[in-house]
């Protein structure tokens, strides 16, 4: 089939038989070919327009979140521009409640780097992103939700990589897992909903993204719940204020997509986290509910006085981040308590 009888098979799609027809197409390929590549879309112009207009505009609500999830994840392979961005906008804005929270869980677990914060911020002209971020704005204050948005570092924090002495180079922390998880199904409206957390990473995205993917593929065989990766630059590696500038630039960025929740923040001592932790609580205000910062190299005197008194909150081990949590409302027995096992079952000191 070309790429013009597949347009024209879309578009002659009965009412309420275009999501079936959707669901049994590979969706990223036949967007793609409708609406060409860098070079054969020079020439497809009026096709991809007629794609975008019949996907996101004319018929987009027969469509469930899930497929509408489908399709802006598809338009934003495509090459930026006007035409792609409105399509997105015009997705986004389409649904309003339950159905456009789910829409915004889904586009934030596709396990690749076209996460929300990529489409929102990378792919929509700055006029549909105003508008956009509106809309979540204005859908968090009509419905604010008790979900609880895990941010969490990774280097030293996950595994063991930088500054930690204690632990082989690479080695993923005893109960890190465990706590991330009882973390993610204790306070969500949905337990396990895909996006609840978000690794938070100086690490730059690299060429197309590669390092990023990296990144997450080094996450992906843990058994962690759903999550995104949110990432930095080259340039943000090079000293402790770009690092922290950029994870702060992630974390306000991730706050405005989901305003309506709580977050909390765990990282670690290495680097610039308890700093970029105490402008979270800062910045997050009422929606603040805990940073955990990992001490990997010691935090003395008033440096750690000060960063206390701002509500940050040191552990050595994950069973002592466990007992932290439940002491904050944050974990219940039962949950601290399977942290607590899986830390003494992997043969960890228990602090």
């Amino acid at each position: 089939m070309t790429p013009d009888q597949a347009l024209a098979r879309l578009r002659s799609a009965p009412a309420g038989r275009l999501e079936p027809m959707l669901a049994q197409i590979d969706l990223e390929r036949t967007v793609a070919a409708i609406a060409g590549n860098r070079i054969t879309g020079l020439f497809r112009r009026a096709e991809r327009r007629q794609l975008v207009e019949l996907l996101c505009v004319e018929r987009v609500a027969e469509l469930s979140p899930r497929m509408r999830a489908r399709v802006v994840h598809a338009l934003r392979e495509l090459a930026p521009s006007a035409v792609i961005s409105r399509g997105i906008r015009s997705c986004l804005l389409s649904l309003t409640g339950g159905p456009f929270r789910d829409m915004k869980y889904l586009l934030n677990s596709t396990g690749d780097r076209h996460d929300l914060e990529h489409v929102v911020f990378e792919r929509l002209t700055p006029a549909d992103r105003e508008a956009v971020l509106a809309h979540i704005a204005a859908e968090a204050a009509d419905s604010p939700v008790p979900d609880l948005r895990i941010l969490c570092d990774i280097d030293d924090t996950v595994r063991a990589m930088l500054h930690e002495t204690r632990f082989p180079r690479g080695s993923v922390y005893p109960g890190v897992v465990e706590l991330l998880i009882e973390l993610d199904e204790g306070h969500a409206s949905q337990p396990s909903r895909p996006g609840d957390l978000t690794f938070v990473t100086a690490r730059p995205e690299g060429p197309r993204g590669l390092i990023e993917q990296y990144t997450r593929n080094g996450l992906s065989g843990l058994g962690l719940p759903p999550h995104t990766v949110l990432g930095g630059s080259f340039l943000n590696l090079f000293t402790k204020q770009s690092i922290q500038a950029r994870k702060l630039q992630n974390f306000v960025r991730e706050r405005a997509l989901f305003p309506e929740c709580r977050f909390m923040f765990i990282g670690d001592s290495g680097q610039a986290d308890p700093q970029v932790g105490a402008e979270m609580l800062r910045l997050g205000g009422v929606h603040g509910v805990a940073v955990l910062i990992h001490e990997v190299v010691p935090v003395e005197g008033e440096a750690r006085a000060e960063l206390e008194a701002g509500g940050i909150r040191f552990f050595r081990d994950y069973d002592e981040a466990a007992r932290v949590a439940h002491d904050l409302g944050l974990l219940d027995a039962p949950s601290r308590d399977r942290v607590l096992l899986a830390v003494a079952a992997d043969g960890a000191p228990m602090t």
